[in-house]
Order: structure tokens, then sequence, then C-alpha cells
């Protein structure tokens, strides 16, 4: 019986994932900044503060595109982080595979490639996310670059990897859940009638599934990390460890202190989860992705299965 021919990838895999990463990176930063810089103010902060209160106050130093402030520097973060997740996220399944010898398609590879990958995008980007912070909660306009400058001025290199110990730990546990839940709720969800008709919304509901298992489990080292990154080496708490970090603020504020701002969090985070990882997999959808080939360039083939790194 005669196949119908594939058409032919004009992009590898590889730059089919720099594509979507980049797209779902900016769709997603836009759609939660705002969200985002209210949040921030208030965990940052150890007055006990509203929303509406920050809110108001946005409004009325800033007025409406005040919310929308550090907009550019969660770009110069967000973007190259999306790429680089959904780009090392295949291979670091393959090699998890192979090393392991678990199937490609279990929970746990999807959770320890997921582990893998976010750790290594963090180690990265973390500098950029650390500037996007300073640029979001203070109060002028400064921009990305003088925000860089004056962060190097006071607190020197070490000021950018402010909170890079809450970072990393936070951000491995991060990277398992999400992946491990959307990668494997997808297929689960394909079972009934009304998702596997609706494909965008099912990618939908387990995104924001996996946001919100993912950003609960991990806010407290969030609130640890932020507050390092944007109150600097003036702050104390910049010279503690994780967990001595962890210590002072429940001291201080109580245990609903180190979930100061979840609420707008349970919003936001898994929002955007949702919106990046279903916009990340409908633009490789989009490009012709094939999750069962090599990486080959379009016009060759595997000289052999042996040795394929199959997505």
């Amino acid at each position: 019986m005669a196949t119908t021919p594939q058409k032919p990838q004009l992009l590898t895999n590889s730059q089919m994932t720099w594509c979507s990463g980049t797209v779902a990176g900016f769709c997603a930063t836009f759609a939660k900044q705002p969200i985002q810089r209210v949040k921030w103010i208030r965990q940052t902060s150890s007055e006990q503060i509203s929303y509406g209160a920050i809110a108001r106050r946005t409004l009325a130093t800033q007025g409406a595109m005040g919310f929308m402030s550090g907009s550019a520097a969660a770009v110069y973060r967000n973007v190259p982080h999306s790429v680089l997740v959904y780009s090392l996220y295949p291979h670091a399944a393959s090699l998890t595979k192979k090393w392991s010898g678990l199937d490609e398609q279990s929970f746990g590879t999807r959770f320890f490639a997921g582990y893998v990958t976010m750790v290594g995008a963090t180690m990265v980007t973390h500098p950029l996310d650390t500037l996007r912070v300073r640029v979001s909660v203070q109060s002028d306009r400064a921009t990305f670059l003088q925000t860089a400058r004056r962060v190097h001025a006071t607190d020197g290199v070490r000021g950018l990897y402010g909170g890079f110990g809450a970072t990393l730990i936070g951000a491995g546990p991060r990277g398992a859940i999400g992946f491990g839940v959307f990668e494997t709720l997808k297929p689960y969800l394909r079972r009934y009638d009304y998702f596997r008709e609706n494909p965008s919304i099912s990618k939908v509901v387990c995104g924001y599934l996996a946001g919100l298992l993912s950003e609960s489990f991990i806010y407290p080292l969030d609130t640890v990390r932020r507050r390092q990154q944007a109150l600097g080496a003036a702050s104390p708490l910049s010279r503690l460890g994780v967990l001595a970090a962890v210590t002072t603020i429940y001291r201080a504020e109580g245990f609903l202190g180190l979930f100061k701002g979840i609420s707008l969090n349970l919003v936001k985070n898994p929002i955007a989860t949702a919106i990046s990882f279903s916009v990340n997999d409908a633009v490789k959808d989009w490009l012709g992705y094939r999750h069962d080939e090599a990486e080959e360039p379009p016009h060759r083939k595997p000289t052999s299965k042996t040795g394929n790194i199959s997505y």
C-alpha cells in the first residue's frame, strides 16, 4: 500500500524548539507581567500591605503603564530561559532514558529530565532574573542596563547572583513537577473524547495543573530568593543561607510570611505555565516537529537506528 510522503522539514528539531521557546517566552511574559509586578512588590516588602494599596500606589506614581514596568527586563530573561528549557528538555529526556533504562514516556524519565533541564537553564539565566526583579520593584524608571550598572556598583558581581541558592534548590523541583505532570497528563486526557477533539484546551488544562502543583510546592523558596534579589547586599537576608533565610522570615512574620503573595501566584503562574507549555507545543506542531526521528538535517536520513535520539 502506498504511503503519503511526509512533508520535508525546513528546520531541524533543535531549530524548531528555539522558535517555539521564543514565542512561548514572549506570550507567557506579557500575560503575567501586571500581576507579577504587584506580587513581587508585596512579596519583597516586610510591611503588611494589601494588593489594593499596591495597585493604588502604582497608579498614583506611575500610571497604568506602571503595571507593565519591567516588561522589557522580563523579556530579556524569560525568552532566553524559555528557549534553553524547551531546547534542553528533549535531550535531557533522551539521555535519562539511555542512562536509567526507563521508558522515555514514563513519569520518572520526564520528572528527572525536567529537573536537570530547569537547573541547567537557571544557572545560565539567573543574573538576568535578578535584574528583572530589580527593575520591576524599583520605583524609578531605570532601564535594564542602568539597573545592571547600579547593582554592580553597589553589590558587585555577587549582587547578580542574589538568591541563587534558593533559586537553584527550587528550580529543579519546579521543572521536574512541571514537565512530569504536563507530559504525563497529555496522553491521559486524550482518552476522553472532549479533550481528544479539543487538543488546545487539553494542553492548557495540563499546563495549568502542572504550574499549580510546581509553583505551590516551591513557593517559600521563591519568597526567599525574591527578597534576596530585590534587596541585595543592603539586607541581612542576603548574607544568609537558604534554610537560615527561611527561618528568619518565619520568626519575623510567621508561617504565612513565607507564602506572602501566593494568592496572586496561584492565578499568575499556573496561567503563565499553561500558556508557555501550550504555545510551545502549538508552534512545534505547526513547524512540523517530529517526535520519533533523530536530530538530523532535513535532507538527510539516519544511516541506522542505532544511536538515534528519539524525541
